[in-house]
């Protein structure tokens, strides 16, 4: 294999390597990175993608450009192996050799867990690291992925990246850059029929989620929700699209609540944006937890009201009583409150749906967002190499010992006994 010169011409398009670490689907972070990946300028640009997934590696050749799947291993892991270190050591070693290879400028971590071995690799190359925060990340996890030893944290919300700022890592190395939606995409496809098969009336009022089913999404609170609010209002209807391994148990406590005519699990859609069109008065967001929210600016690009949960960064997004209503994360009499508020106004409904939709495309626009990606990485990349990598004194280390020690010191403390 032949080696790329780490030298650009002038002019020419940064190479880039973007590394995703996850799970064999394609949701909220592997979407947005395909969407970047789609729109970046490919006359400033020249992506290359690292991942382990192979439904992230066949998307990413759909678009023809270079990636390589690898096995990767996490120090330290919560799941086992904990301690691979012969991995990690490969990891790293394969990543230099890409950086070598592709003439690499700029490494961006699509996600927090690619950091512990790109980190390395940025200080042994000489190449500034990007760390692009799709959630927030709690403190073991923020020390033991070297988080702050990246170039520069982008959080995808200002929430994303408080743990950081709360550990020292100085704002200038911090950036919010929100995720955008890509109208053209999202308007593909119609279910104007969907109403009609599932037995929806003219007039009845549908009430959508969108997300895995997976226990972060709240989908069996939002059930005990509708299961209340059907006793009064029996014109509603709840839609739940996306799949995951909770389904079984969901679909059970469905039949159980007595909701079978009237919450329907529609499964993985491709088309989940024609749903919100064409079908839905009303999108639910009542998660445990979110770094952002996409079904949120979604429903918003519709035109639709929202109740969310107070996730993180959910305020960045809907500001209650104007575009939208948030409540407190698993408070049932809250969100059954907010349920009834917007079921029994249509014209407030009109109002919250057409204000998140001129907040959607001020903000919330995939334009905005490769712009704003496309000005960080030219800034990246005119850091001179010698002094881009992370052995510069990125974060003292002497944070890493005082936080090594608040962990001995839960560990060694005698316990309390009653």
């Amino acid at each position: 294999m032949g080696t790329a010169s780490s030298r650009r011409a002038p002019g020419a398009p940064i190479p880039i390597l973007f590394t995703h670490y996850g799970e064999d689907w394609i949701r909220g972070s592997e979407r947005c990175l395909l969407d970047l990946l789609a729109h970046l300028d490919p006359g400033r640009f020249r992506p290359v993608v690292w991942c382990n997934a192979p439904s992230l590696e066949r998307e990413v050749a759909r678009l023809g450009l270079p990636v390589h799947r690898s096995r990767f291993s996490i120090l330290f892991n919560w799941e086992r192996p904990r301690w691979d270190l012969r991995g990690y050591l490969h990891q790293v070693a394969e990543g230099r050799r890409l950086v070598r290879h592709y003439g690499i400028r700029v490494l961006h971590c699509n996600g927090g867990a690619p950091a512990q071995w790109l980190v390395p690799v940025g200080c042994f190359e000489h190449r500034p690291v990007l760390v692009h925060l799709h959630a927030p990340y709690v403190e073991r996890d923020r020390f033991l992925l070297l988080l702050h030893q990246a170039t520069l944290a982008v959080g995808v919300t200002q929430g994303c990246l408080q743990g950081l700022l709360m550990d020292g890592m100085p704002p200038g190395r911090t950036r919010t850059i929100y995720n955008g939606l890509d109208l053209t995409a999202w308007s593909r496809g119609e279910e104007r029929t969907l109403r009609q098969r599932l037995g929806i009336r003219p007039g009845d009022v549908v009430i959508t989620q969108v997300g895995s089913l997976i226990h972060r999404k709240g989908i069996d609170v939002m059930l005990r929700v509708f299961a209340r609010l059907r006793r009064t209002r029996p014109q509603c209807h709840l839609v739940i699209v996306g799949d995951g391994p909770e389904r079984p148990l969901l679909e059970q406590l469905r039949d159980d609540l007595g909701l079978q005519q009237a919450a329907h699990f529609m499964g993985f859609l491709p088309n989940a944006g024609a749903v919100l069109r064409d079908v839905t008065d009303i999108l639910a967001s009542p998660s445990r937890g979110e770094g952002f929210g996409l079904t949120v600016i979604e429903a918003g690009a519709a035109g639709l009201p929202v109740l969310a949960t107070n996730t993180t960064g959910m305020d960045e997004i809907v500001t209650s009583g104007h575009n939208g209503l948030i409540v407190p994360i698993e408070d049932q009499e809250a969100m059954l409150s907010a349920l009834l508020t917007l079921v029994d106004s249509a014209d407030l409904r009109h109002q919250y749906g057409q204000r998140l939709r001129q907040t959607v495309h001020e903000r919330f626009l995939i334009s905005r967002n490769v712009s704003e990606f496309s000005r960080t990485y030219q800034e990246l990349a005119r850091v001179p190499c010698p002094s881009s990598g992370v052995g510069d004194g990125r974060m003292p280390w002497a944070a890493y010992w005082r936080w090594a020690g608040r962990v001995l010191g839960r560990k060694v403390a005698p316990r309390r006994t009653s």
